[in-house]
């Protein structure tokens, strides 16, 4: 079951990182994309197109988590400009739901809600090993 989940949550991110660098890429602009910070909702602007000459390893260590549910509700991400600790980076975190939650209907809307569900075994984290860069544009 944790090998069909982890590979499931790959295939969730490679499909989200694929998706958002062809809409980047045929807009010219970067692309915009919902999210949820703390019951508010938000947009990202994916600019990884526009990165040059940074170190991976050195991003991954300061990276933020975003929890990707594959489209089914907008990304939670874990921090906002203003707020210690407060990043451009993301770090890709696939959330596998594993009760009867319809997250389209009853979304998660905040990090500690994700990780509260997750001690409870209601949901699976994977680390994807995806990083991008995103700048929160709107609240």
């Amino acid at each position: 079951m944790r090998i069909a989940n982890r590979i499931s949550s790959i295939i969730v991110a490679a499909a989200l990182v694929l998706t958002l660098g062809v809409n980047s890429a045929r807009a010219g602009k970067p692309t915009p994309v919902p999210a949820i910070y703390e019951g508010q909702r938000v947009t990202l602007a994916i600019v990884n197109d526009n990165v040059v000459g940074v170190e991976g390893e050195a991003i991954a260590s300061v990276a933020e988590p975003l929890y990707a549910f594959g489209g089914l509700q907008p990304h939670v991400i874990s921090t906002m400009p203003g707020q210690p600790g407060y990043n451009p980076w993301w770090a890709v975190v696939s959330v596998t739901v594993l009760d009867d939650r319809n997250v389209s209907t009853d979304p998660f809307t905040s990090e500690e809600e994700i990780l509260e569900a997750y001690e409870n075994g209601e949901v699976d984290l994977t680390e994807t090993g995806f990083i991008l860069l995103c700048q929160v544009v709107s609240k």
